[in-house]
């Protein structure tokens, strides 16, 4: 057994958004909800901003594919909203580690 890196974790995200294409697992909704409605930050949040919007993406252009441009739309408006929550997080992130460093800020 090994231990799943990052990656593994983006890909197993992408592809269990992508295969919500038919239906939605009430799961993968909750944990999708969850981190979309999501207020921390932390180096774990970061990662599932920029996973979950992974997902959302590859989930819009299932949508695409078959046609469906509304959900598509949805779907790429709300993956574009996590990434700029990981923008935020990072930025947050940085700024909680100049302050621990002591740096003087100007």
């Amino acid at each position: 057994m090994t231990i799943p890196t990052l990656a593994d974790y983006m890909q197993f995200v992408e592809g269990r958004m992508e295969a919500a294409c038919g239906e939605m697992d009430p799961d993968l909704a909750t944990r999708l909800s969850a981190v979309y409605t999501s207020t921390a930050v932390s180096d774990t949040d970061l990662f599932n901003f920029i996973a979950y919007s992974q997902g959302c993406h590859a989930l819009a252009e299932a949508f695409r594919e078959r046609g469906d441009i509304s959900n598509a739309g949805f779907f790429h408006a709300m993956g574009q909203d996590l990434l700029s929550k990981a923008a935020n997080a990072l930025a947050d992130l940085m700024a909680i580690g100049i302050q621990q460093a002591g740096m003087v800020r100007h």
